[in-house]
């Protein structure tokens, strides 16, 4: 299986390398871009494509929230997670309904930011199995349906 792709979108330089770092170094998973804003996140979304975004939520230029809004445009199918130091419950709401897929406090201790980790991975690639899986009994029965009207 190849390695899982991420990016990583925070204002701070500091939280950039330690979330990259935790990323790649802890999981061996790879870090193709990092953003330091929303707008600059949309670009490099599209631009690069990754299979996971680290977001955060205060940001400038545009903040972390209306970045997931703008790449859920582009692709109703990203997987973001915010990593914020914001846990005000009307904020983590607001990102969970704009479509983020979970919601990470930047103090968590490590073993709790290792397990969201690794239940956001295990998530992601179920959902990729389920998709295949899918995929493969439409294309299954599509042959099937056009090989009984011959």
């Amino acid at each position: 299986m190849r390695k899982i792709s991420f990016m990583v979108v925070d204002d701070s330089t500091i939280w950039q390398k330690l979330i990259k770092n935790f990323i790649e170094k802890h999981r061996g998973w790879k870090v193709i871009a990092i953003a330091s804003d929303g707008k600059e996140a949309v670009e490099k979304y599209k631009k690069y494509s990754p299979d996971i975004v680290t977001m955060d939520v205060e940001m400038p230029f545009m903040d972390g929230i209306t970045a997931v809004k703008n790449i859920l445009q582009y692709d109703k199918n990203a997987y973001i997670i915010m990593v914020s130091s914001k846990g005000e419950e009307d904020i983590i709401r607001k990102a969970l309904l704009m479509g983020a897929k979970d919601y990470i406090i930047k103090n968590s201790d490590f073993v709790k930011w290792e397990k969201r980790f690794q239940d956001n991975l295990d998530c992601y690639i179920k959902n990729k199995r389920n998709n295949f899986i899918n995929n493969l009994i439409k294309n299954i029965l599509f042959i099937i349906k056009k090989s009984i009207k011959l």
